[in-house]
Formats: structure tokens, C-alpha cells, sequence
């Protein structure tokens, strides 16, 4: 949907400028069941929830000499609860045909690159690869935030031939909230900062990327912080008055390697990732390893397949995060799933998928997004999950 320009602006300014509102709006009805949970006194639920629906304002002016002022902002409506944030990828920024794109404000960097389709063709994307591929720790830690990165500046080259390379900083990408702390009363330690580069390169019926972060969070403690963490339910020490594992783990230093892939022919379609997490301990305390010391290091892959015809599309995937060198305790996940797709239209899209989420006795991997405190359904170490989903996109 294209839109001439703000309503209050004067005529002469949207001359060469313009407003493109686009997006997609996706919901999904699911039953979820948890074995192996003692202590659960309720093993499943239904639920009704909004997949990251978006309402997208672009807006685009010609600044001659083929430069653009560019402009996103990512409104999230969630369907089921009723609110609404700019929480989605949003920035500002210029556009040049010769140097590419430079933009500064919230990006997706390093996540979500599991070359799987499902999400797109209407099914939920806690049956995407990323529940496993994107989170380390056992399952507890997410790595780039599992969402889009703050305080980022982000330089799209080009795309030459086929190949294009993004490089992004951000001067502090482990807060939720983005909030600066250098110079927070206390801070001791050090500024935090992260990098991505992530180059790719594109041909007729296939892609291959890599992808590599490295991240710090500012002002690192050893004390867990539940308005900073992702971190699922697991007997970690989750003390807010004295450092833990859970603290530590939260703020431990960040460093990702993905490789990706896929290729297609004839209505089929084959992916590929392999990931590698490393976490390094940035602060410490009483009975905690000390700084310096690798909390982490796990490695991952996944496996998605697809095939099309007409209005149908038949997918599965299988992804698992293997246990984690660094810990004692076998801590690894695996997670199947099965999507059936129908389009209604090339915009409207339904789909019906039945996944399997298996712990072993030290993990807590979760169904992406449902991780975090607070969230009931979010899985304790050990415990496997069965998840069937029904879902409706429509793309406009």
C-alpha cells in the first residue's frame, strides 16, 4: 500500500518522497504437552498467539544524485493480547546506488537464518530452527539477542554480481532495553560493543552465508538481573542479591559462527546450518569460575527440507544443538518438525505442523520465544515438549 506522503507535510515536499506501509499480520492456534515434568501439577495447554505480526512504515525521499533518504519503522501489533510496540527492526539512514545502504537504529543481526520456509508460509515460529540454533548455555542464553540487536549501526554494500556483505556495530546489544550503562555509577568494568559480518552470496537456485557476532554486554556482573535475561527456567542459582551461574551466564561474553545454505530444483528445496556458540565469562564472584573462563562452547546444525507443488507445500526439519563442551552435564536438544502448507492466494497462507522438542537431562532448550522468566511454559532442564500448531498469515 503506498501512501503520497504525511498528510500535514506541504505539496512541494512530497515531490520526490513517498510512504510504502507493508507487512504481514500472523496468528496461530496451538496445543502444547510437556512430559518428563514432575514437577508441573499441569503437563499442557492451548493457546491463541501472534507470530510477530508486523505493520511496516517505509518511507523513501530522492535525494538526486542517486541518493535516498530511507527511513523503517516496525509497529508490532500483537493480535492476541492487544499492544503494540516499535519493537520490530526500525531505522533511519541513506541509500546509495554506488556505496549501498548505511543505517542506524534497531537490526536483525545474527539470527533467524535457518534457511526454512515454514514460518513464511503461515506456521509458527516456535517450530523454527532458531529455538535450538539461536540460544546456548544449555538452551538459556540467547545469542544476539534472538531478535533484533539495539543501539546498531548496520552498512549494506551493493549487491555485486550476486555477492553482498553486511557489516554492523553496536555500542551496547545485550540490553533489552537498550539503555547505555558506560557511565553507570559503579561500572568498573568496561564498554560494552558488538560486531556482525555476515557477507552472502546469491545464484539462480542457490544461496550460501556466514555470519559472525561477537558481543559484550556493558557493565558486566555476576549477578542475575531478571529485567536483562532470557533465561528459562532451570536450577542455575538465581539469586538477585549475590552473584550466580545465572548472573554469570547472562552477561558472559558472546561469540557466534553460522554457516548456511540451501539449493533448489524442481519444487524441492534443501538447507543447511551449522552454528558454533562460545561463552566466556565476563565477570565473577564468590564460587563462580573466574573471568576469562568458557562457559560455553556448543556446537548446532539443522536440516530443512521442502517441497512444492501448486498451492501446496510439504516441509520438515531437524535441528540439534549438540552438548556443550564446556559443562559437565549433558545439555544437548533435539527438535523435529512436520509442516503442511496451503496458499490461498500468493499472499494468504494456512499451515498445520506437529514438532518434538527433547531435552537431555541438563538442557532447557524451549520453543522460540516462549524462553524467559515469567513465561510458564518456557521448559525446565530435562523435559521434552510435543507442539501441534495451526496458522494463518496474509501478507500485504
Amino acid at each position: 500500500m503506498a501512501v503520497a506522503g504525511a498528510l500535514a507535510a506541504p505539496a512541494a515536499a512530497l515531490a520526490q518522497s513517498s510512504v510504502v506501509i507493508n507487512g504481514f499480520i500472523q496468528v496461530s492456534l496451538d496445543n502444547m504437552k510437556v512430559s518428563n515434568a514432575p514437577a508441573r501439577l499441569n503437563s499442557s495447554e492451548t493457546r491463541v498467539n501472534d507470530e510477530s505480526s508486523s505493520v511496516v512504515f517505509n518511507v523513501t525521499e530522492d535525494l538526486g544524485s542517486g541518493l535516498a533518504g530511507i527511513v523503517r519503522v516496525d509497529f508490532k501489533p500483537n493480535m492476541d493480547t492487544g499492544s503494540l510496540a516499535a519493537s520490530g527492526e526500525s531505522w533511519v539512514g541513506l541509500r546509495s546506488r554506488s556505496w549501498g545502504q548505511l543505517t542506524m537504529g534497531r537490526h536483525g543481526l545474527h539470527y533467524f537464518l535457518a534457511p526454512d520456509d515454514a514460518y513464511f508460509k503461515g506456521a509458527s515460529y516456535r517450530v523454527h530452527p532458531s529455538s535450538l540454533t539461536d540460544f546456548a548455555g544449555g538452551g538459556r542464553i540467547a545469542i544476539a539477542n534472538a531478535t533484533r540487536t539495539p543501539n546498531s549501526i548496520k552498512w549494506t554494500s551493493p549487491n555485486w554480481g550476486g555477492f553482498q556483505a553486511v557489516v554492523a556495530y553496536s555500542t551496547n546489544p545485550l540490553a533489552s532495553a537498550g539503555v547505555e550503562a558506560d557511565m553507570a555509577a559503579g561500572n568498573d568494568a568496561r564498554d560494552g560493543r558488538a560486531w556482525n559480518i555476515h557477507p552472502t552470496y546469491t545464484a539462480a537456485n542457490w544461496k550460501v552465508g556466514y555470519s559472525y557476532w561477537d558481543g559484550k554486554a556493558d557493565n558486566p556482573r555476576a549477578v542475575y538481573n531478571p529485567a536483562i535475561s532470557g533465561l528459562s527456567t532451570a536450577p542455575l542459582g538465581t539469586s538477585t542479591a549475590a552473584p550466580s551461574l545465572a548472573g554469570q551466564l547472562i552477561t558472559a561474553d558472546q561469540r557466534g559462527n553460522t554457516l548456511y545454505g540451501h539449493y533448489t530444483w524442481a519444487g524441492w528445496k534443501l538447507g543447511l546450518l551449522w552454528n558454533k556458540t562460545e561463552l566466556t565469562a565476563a565477570a565473577t564472584g564468590a564460587g563462580l569460575a573466574p573471568i576469562g573462563t568458557r562457559l560455553g562452547d556448543r556446537t548446532a546444525w539443522s536440516i530443512p527440507l521442502r517441497y512444492a507443488t501448486g498451492p501446496q507445500t510439504f516441509m520438515a526439519a531437524y535441528t540439534r544443538a549438540n552438548d556443550d563442551k564446556a559443562t559437565p552435564i549433558a545439555d544437548g536438544a533435539k527438535m523435529w518438525t512436520l509442516t503442511y502448507a496451503y496458499s490461498l492466494s500468493k499472499r494468504t497462507h494456512l499451515a498445520l505442523s506437529l514438532n518434538q522438542l527433547k531435552n537431555d537431562p541438563g538442557a532447557a532448550y524451549t520453543h522460540y520465544v516462549d524462553a524467559g522468566a515469567g513465561i510458564n511454559n518456557a521448559l525446565a532442564a530435562g523435559e521434552k515438549a510435543r507442539l501441534v500448531t495451526f496458522g494463518i498469515r496474509h501478507d500485504y
